[in-house]
């Protein structure tokens, strides 16, 4: 199949062949067939070439507007397409998209009518893009995530940039916003922030426009505001305390002409003495990493499977995801700044089967694809306090467009770290190193150059570097496949002995297996090469912590238990025996927590009571046992 292929004027045919559910991958739904790589490219690698043979997907449906919809602004979303696509309304073409993991806005005003309006998109399985999305996972294609139209007035709130953080003290918070108008207008911008129980915390009006910028004068279409607020309860994963800022938009005569609302949490991240803080304290990542993926429908991910998601890591003891290896769908991110996860946000780059892997990494051919991957990541996800890291993508080798990204983007939002693990994890484009797969004391040897230093080594290289001193925090490790995580105990040995091992991200959350049915009718869960495909790399997409169905492996037990934020010692005298529990949690206390002991042998109780607790952050209790 090829996009040659497609009949020209097919946007104006009545009735194309069959019906499909969007979102959804089409090989989901008897077109085409998956395939799964881990490495290697699913196609002959001549960048930025792509095969003739090239699957090509044709949508069509309709959508009503009335008179009154006329009257605003009409932009069409696409909140995923994989991998590139066509967009034409009542025939004639709206636009073109690529990037398979972020959104993509039209304006379709000027090509509506009001009535039944026809859309029709032709999504491309390749194109030179797909040189940039080599990751560990399937390759489908389709629109996968959701489509929908926003109508917005004339004069309208066009973005809404919130910085919120603490003061040096971390009592009162830092508000931060910065609005864009679509037009110059002569009016106002309202700020009101409401705290959790819809209590009226701040209101502020301010006159749109910016002070003199330079000798060509002030910007008259944006509005830059510093606002105090007093007795913030501050966001953190463990208490994820939520504002909601309602920002409106006023012109000249009082009239409410539109307002936007954001959820906003007052944290501050920084990197002090070499050690990731949030509000001033040390954090310890116990972080995982986490594909889009469901057996059934593949990349697409309803918002109750991601919420029951993040439940069962919390459960698990879990505090940060690594979005791997790409940016999610907009309401992850929502999900992890109410119910609390610390989260690194990922571009969505990887060139892992190029020789060599940075091959486009330093080609001015693809300075700007690289570029523009990490900026609209970061506009489109800048609001929210989950996101305390910026990744500049994985496995791409290193080259200047990282360290152009890095720039960008240190520009753009200073309040966040950013890390890359690329070109050996200790670059000058990233504030964290962040190696994967690192060993705890011993260095590996490497086929690159230097070896591939333990953690221990990279710990202690930054000792004597002072204030350019860096977290170590690794970006993978605990390769969850098959009978794993024997020894990653070993690791929270090493996390909690020296402070400036701040944990990392386990590989990884779901086993990637797809549903499927053998000849007797029997379910299983297939993956590379069951369904025909002949470039694969077989059950590699296996290694998660849970089955595809979220069932656990007894991997996810052992990773619970390394990562419980206690610390239990025992205490057996003469006279007594004593328990103390120290808690690991910074900001939340354990009320009305209870302790359950019991001694004697699995077989067998001698004896048995228990405790009620209040802990403090970071302090311990002990009691003595009856």
């Amino acid at each position: 199949a090829s996009p040659t292929d497609v009949p020209d004027g097919w946007p104006a045919i009545d009735r194309l062949n069959s019906v499909i559910e969007v979102p959804g991958n089409w090989q989901l739904q008897g077109f085409d067939r998956p395939v799964y790589t881990n490495v290697k490219y699913p196609f002959p690698v001549t960048p930025p070439r792509v095969p003739q043979d090239n699957p090509t997907g044709c949508y069509r449906r309709s959508f009503d507007l009335s008179e009154r919809d006329l009257s605003e602004q009409i932009r069409l979303m696409f909140d995923g397409v994989d991998s590139a696509f066509f967009v034409w309304v009542n025939g004639r073409l709206a636009g073109y998209s690529q990037d398979s993991r972020l959104c993509a806005e039209f304006d379709i005003s000027s090509v509506v009518h009001a009535g039944r309006n026809e859309l029709a998109v032709m999504v491309l399985r390749l194109c030179d893009g797909s040189y940039l999305e080599d990751q560990d996972m399937w390759n489908l294609s389709g629109i996968y995530r959701s489509v929908h139209l926003l109508l917005k007035p004339v004069a309208h709130i066009s973005d809404l940039r919130v910085t919120a953080t603490l003061d040096d003290n971390y009592s009162e918070g830092v508000l931060q916003a910065e609005v864009l108008c679509s037009q110059c207008l002569d009016g106002q911008v309202g700020l009101d922030l409401f705290d959790a129980q819809g209590l009226q915390v701040l209101s502020h009006r301010q006159r749109i426009g910016t002070a003199l910028i330079d000798e060509r004068g002030r910007y008259k279409d944006r509005t830059r505001v510093v606002l105090t607020v007093p007795s913030v309860q501050a966001w953190s994963a463990e208490i994820p305390n939520l504002y909601r800022l309602v920002v409106s938009l006023i012109d000249a005569s009082g009239a409410l002409l539109e307002c936007e609302a954001t959820d906003i949490g007052f944290r501050t991240v920084d990197i002090v003495d070499g050690q990731l803080r949030l509000n001033g304290q040390p954090l310890l990542i116990r972080g995982v990493n986490k594909h889009e993926h469901h057996p059934e429908t593949g990349h697409t991910e309803s918002l109750e499977q991601v919420e029951a998601d993040i439940r069962l890591m919390k459960q698990h003891n879990f505090n940060a995801i690594r979005c791997s290896h790409y940016p999610h769908q907009l309401g992850f991110y929502d999900l992890c700044d109410r119910l609390g996860m610390y989260v690194v946000d990922e571009a969505n780059i990887e060139t892992h089967g190029l020789t060599p892997m940075s091959l486009l990494s330093d080609d001015d051919a693809w300075a700007n694809a690289y570029l523009e991957r990490m900026s609209r990541m970061v506009r489109r996800d800048f609001n929210h306090p989950s996101i305390i890291i910026w990744s500049l993508g994985n496995e791409s080798g290193y080259g200047a467009h990282h360290e152009a990204m890095y720039a960008w983007t240190r520009k753009a939002d200073p309040s966040r770290p950013i890390q890359y693990e690329g070109g050996g994890a200790d670059t000058a484009a990233t504030d964290i190193i962040c190696p994967m797969y690192a060993r705890v004391d011993d260095d590996m040897p490497s086929p690159y150059g230097r070896p591939a230093y333990s953690i221990q080594r990279w710990a202690a290289l930054q000792e004597d570097l002072g204030e350019s001193a860096r977290p170590v925090i690794l970006c993978e490790y605990a390769h969850a496949m098959g009978n794993s995580l024997g020894n990653v105990s070993d690791y929270w040995d090493a996390f909690r002995s020296n402070p400036r091992l701040q944990g990392g991200f386990i590989w990884d959350w779901v086993d990637q297996g797809l549903s499927k049915y053998d000849d007797n009718g029997v379910h299983y869960f297939a993956y590379g090469g069951d369904f025909g495909d002949t470039i694969n790399d077989r059950q590699f997409c296996i290694n998660g912590l849970v089955f595809p169905d979220r069932q656990p492996h007894p991997s996810l037990l052992e990773a619970k238990r390394v990562q419980q934020p206690f610390v239990f010692s025992v205490l057996d005298t003469n006279e007594s025996v004593s328990i103390t529990v120290t808690s690991e949690h910074l900001f939340r206390s354990t009320d009305n927590e209870r302790l359950n002991w019991r001694y004697g042998s699995l077989s067998e109780t001698v004896a048995s009571g228990s405790h009620d607790i209040v802990i403090k952050p970071g302090d311990s209790v002990t009691v003595t046992l009856d």
